[in-house]
């Protein structure tokens, strides 16, 4: 059986406010396209279908749109599960008529494990998938008073643990033979993977070490993960992958290609074969952040590339200058304006964000750097920490702080109960 392992679609991010819209649609279309001539069996999306608890009309159309677009394939079924960023109730509202279809949706741990083990038949051959989501706290655990940061960690592995070992042994239960592979889903961060710096987690479980590579139950024969955008193995097991996310969500992750699993699966303890498919961009990002010299250089060379853009170029510029470069802007916009009509390209590249860093370090002479980030620029915790930092707290009370810090904002982003 033929497995497509993706994650982390995001559908209506916005990058700088910009609409990605357009590029998501790509990329569908591509997956799409990959289904039918991979011969894809079943589809696997491991979490954060949407980038928001709330997603717009359109986000949603595109998820509509790609699962309507299966029917047309070779694909027998879907399993989709719902991640930190999803709405569980969103997610689950048209179950129902989705499992008519074969199109299996767990938007949240609220029920038996047993009830989330999907069975898929495809021509003569079985599998079996432990469908786990991204895992609440209150899926898991109740919280004690007095409890510390530590305990609390400590704790919520254990939880994590356990419930993988429970759907498990639900799965095992189900088997209507010993050779019948089981897959396992999961949202989260496993202990040993690594994403991008600039990526910030919105899991603050477990230290963002939920769970190690060893301590998934050894009856899963592919374990697909979402959650880190860095498609990887997880440890040196080669049947426990994170796919990475379908679009790059940030310039930095502009930087490196996205990607798929393609995931060829026999019998139940057979070694399962299986490869990275590169997702092709719709759009380039080009991150600069060099002195302004370079910044032209590298803006230059890439208007005069042969490339075949379907979209828009957008470029993020740093410059680094320890002196204020007036009207930075329009010298920029001129130089890309000449540069096409020296060569006669009709690439365009859109300045989406420009910015100044020092490039050497700054003299604390009043106690702050006068070139400011913007806003959006910046990490809600990034900025708690920083004015965390103010206060000057002990180190004891740093860490309870940003616990507590994250334990809100985890709240905040989930969907009321």
């Amino acid at each position: 059986m033929r497995i497509l392992h993706t994650a982390d679609w995001h559908l209506g991010h916005r990058l700088y406010n910009r609409d990605r819209s357009d590029e998501h649609r790509a990329a569908l279309k591509w997956l799409l396209q990959t289904v039918a001539s991979e011969r894809v069996d079943v589809v696997i999306v491991a979490g954060d279908v949407f980038d928001v608890t709330n997603p717009s009309n359109q986000a949603k159309e595109l998820y509509y749109e790609f699962l309507a677009g299966l029917r047309g394939t070779c694909c027998t079924a879907a399993v989709i599960v719902g991640g930190n960023h999803d709405s569980p109730s969103l997610l689950n509202a048209p179950r129902s008529l989705m499992k008519a279809l074969q199109l299996h949706v767990v938007g949240a741990a609220d029920t038996p494990a047993a009830e989330r083990v999907v069975r898929i038949q495809c021509r003569e051959q079985e599998v079996l998938i432990a469908a786990v989501p991204y895992l609440r706290e209150r899926d898991l655990r109740t919280a004690r008073f007095g409890e510390t940061v530590e305990d609390r960690a400590d704790a919520l592995r254990t939880g994590i643990r356990d419930h993988f070992e429970e759907i498990a042994t639900a799965a095992v239960a189900q088997r209507s033979h010993d050779a019948v592979p089981i897959v396992a889903t999961g949202h989260l961060f496993a202990a040993g993977a690594s994403d991008d710096e600039e990526k910030k987690s919105y899991i603050y479980q477990a230290n963002e070490q939920n769970i190690e590579a060893g301590a998934f139950p050894g009856c899963f024969d592919y374990v697909a993960l979402g959650h880190i955008h860095r498609a990887q193995r997880v440890g040196d097991q080669q049947h426990i992958r994170y796919a990475g996310s379908l679009v790059p969500l940030t310039f930095v992750e502009g930087q490196a290609a996205r990607s798929v699993r393609i995931v060829d699966i026999g019998r139940a303890g057979e070694p399962v074969s299986s490869r990275k498919v590169p997702v092709p961009y719709a759009r380039t990002l080009l991150r600069l952040r060099y002195e302004l010299p370079e910044i032209k250089r590298r803006l230059a060379e890439a208007v005069r590339s042969d490339t075949v853009h379907t979209l828009t170029p957008w470029a993020e510029v740093r410059v680094l200058s320890d002196d204020p470069i007036p009207n930075l802007r329009e010298k920029l916009l001129k130089h890309l304006r000449d540069v096409q009509a020296e060569c006669g390209s009709e690439t365009t590249i859109e300045l989406i964000r420009i910015s100044r860093e020092r490039l050497t370090p700054h003299s604390a002479m009043n106690g702050h750097d006068p070139i400011q980030q913007q806003l959006d620029e910046l990490d809600p915790l990034e900025v708690f920490s920083q004015l965390c930092a103010r206060a000057q707290p002990s180190e004891e009370m740093a860490t309870a702080l940003r616990h507590d810090f994250l334990v809100l904002r985890d709240w905040i982003n989930e969907e009321p109960a």
